[in-house]
């Protein structure tokens, strides 16, 4: 079988107080090459923390972290950030692009630690943005592009380098409904070409456009994880 691109094994996170607060309660999961998933939850549920936790941006209380096969969690912190760098894409809800760099800028900043030259990392940049349906738009600042644009600007550097896995935390967030459609339509196709994704987000319609949809509530997968490639709901642990 082959290993898994990432997985949690009874991953679990608190936090200090009195009584600790818990905000993720054994968690398993598991993200095979070429999965697109949506976890999907209200606020306070443990999306956030969960992502972090998948994107090695902090480390669980118990339990495993795995990349690649790789136990994360149990790296020390340079070698914490390789991984990180080499192996994962992020997209945020907020875009993070540098409003003084043109949208080929943006995206080369996805290579800057992977020892690549300027040259190679624009060029790179360029095809990634093309990719994304911005072939046209490649000098344009942040400031003259569109919330859609600038996602795809963001989507384009988080492809950047061939990661493990792509990490999209509430994407749509700041998006009107018709580019919402249209972010989700790229996702998809990215998927169809062999990217693997997980999405993070609070919106169920959006989740169950995905072939996979797993809901966390209150810190634990509660529900049956749904897949639309398989007639019969799969039970999650």
């Amino acid at each position: 079988m082959p290993t898994p691109v990432l997985e949690l094994r009874q991953v679990t996170k608190s936090y200090a107080g009195s009584p600790p607060i818990e905000v993720l309660k054994g968690i398993d999961l598991v993200i095979e090459e070429g999965d697109l998933v949506a976890i999907v939850g209200p606020s306070g549920s443990g999306k956030s923390t969960l992502l972090n936790m998948m994107g090695a941006l902090d480390r669980p209380s118990t339990g495993d972290v795995l990349i690649d096969g790789t136990v994360v969690n149990e790296l020390r912190d340079p070698s914490l950030s390789g991984v990180r760098g080499r192996r994962l894409g992020f997209v945020f809800q907020q875009f993070h692009l540098l409003p003084g760099l043109s949208a080929t800028e943006n995206v080369a900043t996805g290579l800057l630690y992977h020892g690549t030259s300027g040259r190679k990392r624009k060029e790179a940049a360029r095809e990634a943005l093309t990719r994304v349906g911005l072939g046209h738009r490649l000098d344009q600042k942040p400031g003259k592009l569109s919330g859609g644009e600038r996602q795809r600007v963001a989507i384009a550097r988080a492809l950047l380098g061939d990661p493990a896995i792509v990490l999209a935390d509430e994407p749509t967030g700041n998006l009107d409904s018709q580019t919402t459609e249209e972010i989700v339509e790229l996702f998809l196709d990215l998927n169809d070409q062999g990217s693997t994704i997980v999405m993070i987000t609070h919106d169920r319609e959006l989740a169950e456009s995905m072939p996979r949809v797993v809901e966390i509530l209150d810190g634990e997968i509660r529900n049956r994880e749904l897949d639309a490639d398989h007639d019969d709901d799969q039970v999650s642990s």
